[in-house]
C-alpha cells in the first residue's frame, strides 16, 4: 500500500470521526431544546393556573359580595360557580374577616344552610388535613354552632396535630361553646399541645362568659399553661371576684405561675395578698423582685413606698425601672424625690429621673 493511499484512508476516518461527533453534538443540541421546551410549557402550565386560580377567586369573591349586596342580582351561595371547592371555601373564610353587620349574617346563614352546609359535611368526612383546617376556620368565623359537634370530633381524631388543636379550639372559642372548651381544656391529651400564646389568643377571641369560663378552668385544667391564661384573663378583665382563686398560686413551684398571681393579684388591688407580694421583694429571681414592684405599685404606691424605694436601689436594672414605674403614682412628688436622694444611690436617682423624663414625654405627645 502507497504512502497515498494511508493518508487518504487515516483522512476518511478523522473525516468520519468529525461527522459522528458533529452528529452527537446535534442529537444533544436537540434534547437540550427539548427539555428546554418541557420545562417552559410546565411553567407556563403552572403560571397559567396560578393566574387562573387566582382570577376564579376573584370572581368568586365579587359575586360573593355581591350576594352579600340587599340589591344584588346574585341571591344566594348555590348561584355562585365553584364556590363548593376549597377554593371557595377560602374565600369565604376571608370575606367573613372583611363584612360586617347583615352582611356578615346573611354570609354566615347561606355558609351554614343546607346546600352549603352538606359539602362542609362532606369535606369533614373525607377527613383530609388541609381541607378540614380550612372547614374548622370558616366555622369559627361563621359561628355555625350546628357543627359544633363535628368540630370536636376532628379536635380528637387529629390530636396529634398542634395546628388542629389550634383551629378546633380557636374556632370553639369563636362559637362559645363552653361546654367543650372545658371538656377539652380538662383533656391532657389535647391541652398539652397548645402553647401559652395560643392560649392566651384563644382566650381573647372566646365569645361567651369568659368569668365563667375562668372560674372553671383555673383549677381544674390539666395544664399549667391553661391555669395561668385564666390568672392572666382574671387580672387583665377585672374580675376582683376571682382573686381568691389566683390566692393558692402564689406558692406554686413554677416561677411563670407565681409571677402571674403576683401581676393579677396587684391588678385586682387583692389586699389579702399584700403581704404574701411584700415577701416577693427579697426573691432570689430577679424576674420576682420586678414584678413584685409593679404590683406594689398598683396596691399603693404611698403604702410601699419604703419596699419601692428598696427595689429601686436593686442591683438589677429590670427591677429598678418597675420600681421606678410603680412610684410614679405616688401623690407628692417633691416628698419622693426626697426619699429617692435619701438613698444617695446614683443608679436609683438615674433611674428616677429617666422614668419621670418619659412620663412627661407622654403627656407631650398625647397633647
Amino acid at each position: 500500500m502507497s504512502w497515498l493511499q494511508t493518508i487518504a484512508i487515516y483522512l476518511i476516518l478523522l473525516l468520519s470521526a468529525v461527522m459522528l461527533l458533529c452528529g452527537l453534538l446535534l442529537v444533544l443540541l436537540a434534547l437540550t431544546r427539548r427539555i428546554t421546551n418541557l420545562r417552559v410549557q410546565a411553567m407556563r402550565k403552572k403560571l397559567l393556573c396560578l393566574i387562573s386560580g387566582a382570577a376564579d377567586a376573584s370572581r368568586m369573591k365579587n359575586k360573593l359580595y355581591e350576594m352579600l349586596q340587599p340589591d344584588g342580582s346574585v341571591k344566594r351561595l348555590s348561584d355562585i360557580r365553584g364556590i363548593r371547592s376549597r377554593r371557595g371555601l377560602r374565600v369565604i373564610s376571608e370575606t367573613a374577616g372583611e363584612v360586617g353587620g347583615e352582611a356578615w349574617e346573611k354570609l354566615a346563614e347561606e355558609t351554614g344552610g343546607d346546600w352549603y352546609g352538606a359539602y362542609l359535611k362532606r369535606t369533614l368526612d373525607r377527613a383530609n388535613p388541609e381541607a378540614v383546617l380550612l372547614v374548622v376556620r370558616t366555622i369559627g368565623a361563621l359561628r355555625i354552632s350546628r357543627f359544633t359537634k363535628e368540630v370536636v370530633s376532628q379536635i380528637y381524631y387529629f390530636r396529634t396535630s398542634a395546628q388542629m388543636q389550634h383551629i378546633g379550639m380557636l374556632a370553639l372559642c369563636m362559637l362559645g361553646a363552653e361546654r367543650e372548651v372545658v371538656a377539652l381544656c380538662r383533656d391532657e391529651s389535647v391541652a398539652s399541645l397548645l402553647s401559652f400564646r395560643t392560649l392566651e389568643e384563644i382566650f381573647d377571641t372566646y365569645n361567651g362568659d369568659k368569668r365563667k369560663l375562668c372560674r372553671k378552668l383555673i383549677t381544674t385544667a390539666s395544664d399549667l399553661y391553661i391555669r395561668r391564661t385564666c390568672i392572666k384573663q382574671i387580672g387583665e378583665c377585672g374580675y376582683t371576684e376571682l382573686g381568691t382563686l389566683v390566692l393558692p398560686f402564689l406558692g406554686s413551684s413554677e416561677l411563670n405561675a407565681r409571677i402571674d398571681a403576683v401581676r393579677t393579684l396587684g391588678q385586682l388591688r387583692e389586699h389579702e395578698a399584700v403581704e404574701p407580694i411584700r415577701a416577693f421583694s427579697k426573691d432570689i429571681r430577679w424576674e420576682m423582685r420586678a414584678v413584685t414592684a409593679t404590683a406594689l405599685g398598683a396596691l399603693s404606691a404611698r403604702e410601699n413606698v419604703e419596699l419601692l424605694i428598696t427595689l429601686l436601689c436593686d442591683r438589677e436594672w429590670w427591677v429598678r425601672y418597675r420600681a421606678a414605674e410603680a412610684l410614679l403614682s405616688y401623690p407628692n412628688r417633691a416628698l419622693l424625690m426626697h426619699h429617692v436622694e435619701d438613698t444617695f444611690d446614683r443608679f436609683a436617682q438615674e433611674m428616677m429621673a429617666f422614668a419621670l423624663d418619659k412620663e412627661a414625654l407622654a403627656k407631650e405627645e398625647a397633647v
